[in-house]
């Protein structure tokens, strides 16, 4: 019974909802259900996530590496598993706030505490890489709950995000039934690897909470990325960072300000692009016209979302602006109107997954299947400039407060282009 209620969930904004499945007789579906809700098939690809270009040739991301920045994750979710037993996730990390942070530390392993910090990154932190440090879990100074919407029992804080966002990039092809309907999740570039690093910080327990990613974890992930990870051959080749997170939502383009949050990622953003690293962030749900404080810099790549039934139509909560490079679609989480994509759930299973915080990880994914096709030299302002040519156009009455560049990915036709 648990299975089943958990499979039947999905977020919204910063809830999870969750419902009985009632089955719908498949002629009742639009013609791309039930395969619509399969996140690559959108994209170009099949429910495997294959993309084939024109000469035949097929691609899903293979021997290429994307990083993932969330709350926390689950790595043990058999999705992250191919069918050749090989884990997807092939590393991890925990980045924690020392006490008196508004987030405090959620790394729960054995720490190092790190005060002659990388560079550009201005305060001590604790630090973890063990094996499991990417999991939720309290630590030694810091406790943290809320409700699971699933079994409306109390949760380690951070619970299920880092694993959906994940799923998106690398999800193995996995099947889930309603009723007598098959389905498939699966991640964007399921030939790629992750590289999980936990931020989440906070304490206390539901309403009497303060959770949240401190922005100086953050940070120091990044510069971690540019200076400990790259620099490793047995990672493979680190082409994009997923950040699913914008900040606080504003209104308006305006440039970062000096020394502000959004100027410190922009700052080693810029340094990560250099190297051929893409920085891809979420827009946010907040539906305003404009994005986040997080992303006002010009090295960030930030995405909206779009519909599932009408992909080329920016959904109603997502953020747009100039500064919103790319959209990709995720739909509201509609069982009813066929309008939704799934992604993996905790430790198991599935859920209907709703705004940018899914549609990023998608793009991020995207640079991964592309540099499989162009190879690793190719650099960023070229691959994005080739998906946003690529893509489709956004219609809909919100399409003229993007920037005229926008368009909603399509990796395969991105992969019959030229960068």
């Amino acid at each position: 019974m648990l299975s089943k209620f958990i499979n039947a969930c999905r977020v919204a904004s910063a809830a999870i909802f969750c419902t009985f499945v009632i089955p719908v007789p498949t002629a009742l579906a639009g013609p791309a259900w039930p395969a619509s809700a399969t996140i690559p098939v959108n994209l170009g690809g099949n429910v495997a996530g294959q993309y084939t270009d024109a000469a035949g040739n097929v691609f899903d991301g293979t021997g290429y590496t994307v990083v993932d920045i969330d709350g926390a994750f689950r790595p043990d979710n058999p999705a992250f598993q191919s069918s050749a037993g090989k884990a997807k996730i092939i590393s991890e990390a925990c980045f924690g706030a020392t006490a008196g942070a508004i987030f405090p530390d959620l790394c729960d392993l054995p720490t190092s505490t790190v005060s002659s910090s990388l560079s550009g990154s201005p305060v001590s932190y604790y630090f973890s890489s063990l094996q499991k440090s990417s999991y939720p879990s309290d630590s030694p100074f810091s406790s943290c709950r809320q409700t699971d919407m699933a079994t409306n029992q109390l949760a380690l804080c951070h619970y299920f995000h880092g694993t959906a966002t994940a799923g998106v990039i690398v999800g193995q092809q996995t099947s889930r039934w309603e009723g007598s309907t098959q389905f498939f999740y699966t991640g964007a570039a399921p030939g790629a690897n992750v590289i999980a690093i936990k931020v989440g910080g906070g304490a206390g327990i539901d309403a009497s909470n303060t959770t949240g990613w401190p922005i100086d974890s953050i940070v120091n992930a990044l510069w971690y990325v540019n200076g400990a990870l790259l620099p490793r051959p047995d990672l493979g080749r680190i082409v994009a960072v997923n950040i699913s997170a914008n900040g606080m939502s504003a209104a308006g383009d305006f440039p970062c300000d000096a020394n502000s949050d959004g100027a410190r990622i922009d700052a080693v953003a810029a340094v990560l692009r250099s190297k051929g690293v893409a920085v891809v962030m979420a827009a946010g749900n907040d539906a305003v016209n404009g994005t986040g404080t997080w992303t006002c810099g010009n090295n960030v790549i930030a995405v909206g979302a779009t519909g599932i039934v009408n992909p080329a139509t920016p959904t109603t909560d997502t953020n747009i602006s100039p500064r919103v490079a790319l959209f990709a679609p995720v739909g509201s989480a509609n069982r009813n109107t066929y309008d939704y994509v799934l992604a993996p759930w905790q430790g198991l299973g599935s859920f209907y997954v709703e705004g940018t915080s899914f549609a990023a990880p998608q793009v991020a994914a995207a640079f991964a299947v592309l540099h499989q096709k162009f190879g690793p030299n190719v650099s960023v302002t070229s691959l994005l400039d080739l998906l946003q040519r690529t893509g489709t156009k956004l219609t809909g009455t919100r399409s003229g407060q993007a920037s005229p560049n926008a368009s909603v990915l399509n990796i395969r036709a991105a992969l019959n282009g030229t960068p």
